[in-house]
């Protein structure tokens, strides 16, 4: 899938010296590499934010760490 991108001259200007610092075959594969890595950042934020979300759910229930492992150990035997 092939897309067209617009960055201000001065993102282009860092893309530029960081391809050439970092020895980058190309600017598309600094971007792609660049792009990859903030959308793993981004799916990681999300699992965080999920599992804060059943952390608190866990505390208002009054469900202790330590009976959650020794729970998950009984289903495991």
């Amino acid at each position: 899938m092939e897309h067209k991108i617009t960055f201000s001259e001065k993102t282009e200007k860092d893309i530029k010296m960081i391809v050439d610092e970092f020895g980058f075959d190309s600017e598309e594969e600094f971007v792609e590499e660049a792009v990859a890595e903030k959308i793993l950042e981004l799916k990681k934020q999300i699992f965080f934010n999920i599992t804060n979300q059943v952390g608190a759910a866990l505390r208002s229930k009054r469900i202790t760490v330590k009976q959650m492992l020794e729970e998950f150990e009984e289903a495991r035997e």
